[in-house]
């Protein structure tokens, strides 16, 4: 469906060289090329969303990894070596 450049409709319609069922017509058309536009929009702008969104979930899985790895290492650190509650033996010099 093809329309007039809006600019060229109002001129016409100014100069009255336009009937108000044609004004009426092309309002029409224009209306639909507008919503046609907005749900492009739309689609366009959920698409984007749900990439960002797989993407934000990626990273959190992945951080969650690094982070509950790193609780891991830090608590291996804490935990005291099996010997380490009981007193030095020291062995007797020989002379």
């Amino acid at each position: 469906m093809g329309t007039y450049d809006h600019q060229k409709i109002l001129t016409d319609w100014s100069n009255g060289t336009l009937t108000a069922d044609m004004a009426i017509g092309h309002s029409l058309q224009h209306i639909a090329q507008l919503y046609e536009l907005l749900a492009q929009q739309r689609k366009s702008g959920n698409d984007k969303v749900n990439h960002l969104e797989n993407k934000v979930n990626t990273l959190q899985v992945q951080l969650d990894r690094l982070t509950k790895g790193l609780s891991v290492e830090l608590e291996k650190q804490k935990s005291p070596t099996p010997n380490s509650g009981l007193p030095e033996v020291s062995t007797p010099q020989k002379s």
